[in-house]
């Protein structure tokens, strides 16, 4: 048998948590937040339409019901100082743009706003929002995405080797991908 430990069933989601980090941004009426979020994931190709969980207490899960839209951004790790900031405070007491040194740019497509400093966008109208215990997750139809051309593969995956993608491993641990030659 191999040599496994037992991991406590409160950390388990760790097995699983290596996904890049996002700064999901929100806007209703004059007010505006940005929360990190590491669980997400797309859940549909027709129509387009990706997911993340937020927290039921987080500011921008509040203004995503009133707006009925939110938008995805992708950093890079030289916005990790940045992220956690996002990620550790709330938006209901402070601005978190100005505070984090991020730039907020309205949306093309919905009435929002996405954060310049991002290497991508993801403009979503709200589809869904499914209560799963203490997070909902919202799940978004893509109506609009964004990425600068010089990070993408010729086959359209974002290269690796010219953007380091912000992983979260649990907890305040992160780290980013290295390219394998195969």
């Amino acid at each position: 048998m191999s040599d496994f430990i037992t991991i406590p069933i409160q950390d388990s989601h760790r097995l699983v948590n290596a996904g890049n980090v996002i700064l999901v941004s929100a806007q209703s009426h004059e007010k505006k937040t940005v929360t990190t979020v590491a669980w997400h994931m797309p859940v549909s190709s027709q129509p387009k339409l990706l997911s993340c969980a937020l927290a039921n207490k987080r500011y921008s899960l509040e203004l995503i019901k009133e707006s009925r839209c939110f938008c995805i951004n992708i950093p890079e790790f030289k916005l990790l100082d940045a992220v956690v900031f996002c990620g550790t405070y709330s938006g209901r007491n402070v601005d978190k743009c100005k505070e984090a040194n991020l730039t907020a740019v309205p949306c093309s497509k919905i009435h929002g706003f996405f954060i310049d400093e991002c290497v991508a966008h993801i403009e979503c109208e709200l589809y869904s929002m499914i209560e799963a215990g203490d997070h909902t997750i919202v799940v978004g139809n893509v109506t609009g995405a964004m990425a600068q051309k010089h990070l993408f593969t010729p086959d359209g995956v974002i290269d690796i080797n010219k953007v380091q993608l912000i992983h979260h491993l649990g907890g305040t641990h992160f780290g980013i991908l290295k390219s394998q030659e195969t």
